[in-house]
């Protein structure tokens, strides 16, 4: 038996959730619009109220979602040459951004 154990960390570029069945933003050609909610990197300001120099209050910043969890895996592999998971003394392997997210997010 093999065992692995896991950890992933990311963050969405973009995340996008579409309501196709909301009836409260009416369209001509199709009846209705749907609402779309869009999180990614963005500076929010209040779209009324200004400073003394005329530029739109700042309220803050939208971030982008991320993620870290953790978890394990395992695998019954049979007799003979090297199997399913066979790694030769423990060696972790990596994805390509793995060390640049691991630092950002402080693991």
């Amino acid at each position: 038996m093999n065992v692995w154990t896991y950890e992933i960390i990311g963050e969405y570029e973009a995340f996008t959730v579409i309501d196709n069945d909301n009836e409260v933003i009416p369209e001509p050609y199709f009846r209705h619009k749907g609402q779309r909610y869009v999180r990614k990197y963005s500076e929010i300001y209040n779209p009324i109220k200004t400073d003394e120099f005329g530029y739109n209050v700042k309220l803050g910043d939208n971030k982008k979602i991320s993620f870290k969890f953790n978890g394990y895996a395992t695998s019954i592999v049979g007799p003979g040459p090297r199997r399913v998971g066979d790694k030769i003394e423990g060696q972790t392997e990596e994805s390509i951004a793995y060390e640049n997210l691991s630092q950002s997010y402080g693991v």
